[in-house]
């Protein structure tokens, strides 16, 4: 009985982001601008962690709209990207048909459906793991690792628990705050989650702190202007260089499954 009723929370749990990222995508409740820069802001901290072999055969989890992805196939041997939503998936897709991308393989589906039948030699998971739940993250982590290569990596972005922005965002818009994320989202804490990849057996795991401005006001300066969004990068660039950075609003991180 207990394993149905958690079922019935998890079947709960995606219908809900399926409705939330279905407005998301159809009203774009985001600056086109800040995204693609947000994109390729992580694919350089992704390819620097991926070093002179680069990234290989890719899995990537809850792609969204498919832009990292694509950008990610011209330095990849194949990518295989999914998603729960299926207007995140369809955005994708037309996005891969325009630019003629033939490396990029589309899939609408949860994480807890995937098939573990091939190994990678990268899997990413792109604000991802946030969304999945704190009791299920240890396990999604071991199968990560173990569907890795020998010497494969694990790559991963998501929000701080400790962002000086997230705190003041959440004083000022107060529960308008809640209606730029789904309901099972939440923060994580940087030291915990690096804790977490290595008890899923990754070594050499290291963490990058990415973002203070651009993701925040990417959805709050949706419509413009776009200047702004160019000079935020450089602020976060520069904050994130700094003894400041652990108060950044995401952090990256990584490693490796051993040889």
């Amino acid at each position: 009985m207990s394993s149905q009723l958690e079922g019935d929370a998890r079947a709960r749990v995606e219908d809900d982001e399926r409705a939330f990222f279905a407005r998301y995508y159809a009203e774009q409740q985001y600056n086109a601008l800040g995204w693609r820069l947000r994109m390729r802001r992580d694919l350089r901290v992704l390819l620097a962690a991926a070093g002179e072999k680069g990234p290989g055969r890719v899995l990537s989890i809850g792609c969204g709209d498919g832009a990292f992805e694509l950008l990610l196939a011209q330095h990849a041997e194949h990518v295989v990207a999914l998603d729960l939503s299926p207007e995140a998936i369809a955005v994708a897709q037309r996005a891969q048909a325009r630019d003629g991308v033939r490396n990029v393989e589309f899939r609408c589906m949860s994480f807890r459906d995937l098939a573990w039948s091939e190994r990678f030699d990268t899997i990413v998971c792109l604000a991802f793991l946030h969304h999945v739940a704190e009791a299920e993250l240890p396990g999604f982590l071991r199968d990560c690792v173990a569907h890795l290569e020998p010497g494969g990596l694990f790559f991963s972005q998501d929000p701080n628990v400790n962002g000086a922005l997230r705190a003041v965002g959440r004083v000022l818009l107060g529960r308008k705050y809640h209606a730029f994320h789904t309901p099972d989202e939440r923060e994580l804490d940087p030291d915990a989650t690096r804790r977490q990849l290595q008890g899923a057996g990754l070594e050499g795991v290291a963490l990058r702190h990415v973002d203070l401005t651009l993701i925040p006001a990417s959805y709050v300066l949706k419509r413009g202007p776009d200047f702004a969004l160019r000079v935020l990068s450089w602020i976060d660039r520069a904050w994130c260089a700094t003894p400041l950075a652990p108060w950044a609003s995401g952090f990256a991180a990584w490693g490796r499954r051993p040889r």
